[in-house]
């Protein structure tokens, strides 16, 4: 039996990222006003019902919390522009 707390595998990475992604496809077709708090409030969710729902197990969990540490961090944060400014 694999230990729930080790860091996910490779392959994990990468199934968390293809459902990242199928999960950020539905939210833009969604959401007008994308921000990085909606995207992760999505992930949450998503997450959240396929746990109750028996679809995501605990490694598949871990890995999509550490997916969405790295790519909602403040390491990736942008300045948001005035629609119709410049940018210099």
């Amino acid at each position: 039996m694999p230990n729930p707390e080790a860091l996910p595998t490779l392959a994990e990475r990468v199934e968390a990222m293809e459902n990242f992604m199928q999960q950020f496809l539905l939210l833009v077709e969604l959401e007008p006003e994308l921000t990085r708090e909606n995207i992760g409030a999505w992930m949450e969710l998503c997450s959240h019902s396929a746990r109750a729902h028996g679809l995501q197990t605990t490694r598949q969990a871990l890995a999509m919390t550490h997916l969405r540490a790295r790519l909602l961090g403040p390491s990736l944060d942008i300045e948001r522009v005035t629609p119709g400014a410049w940018l210099s």
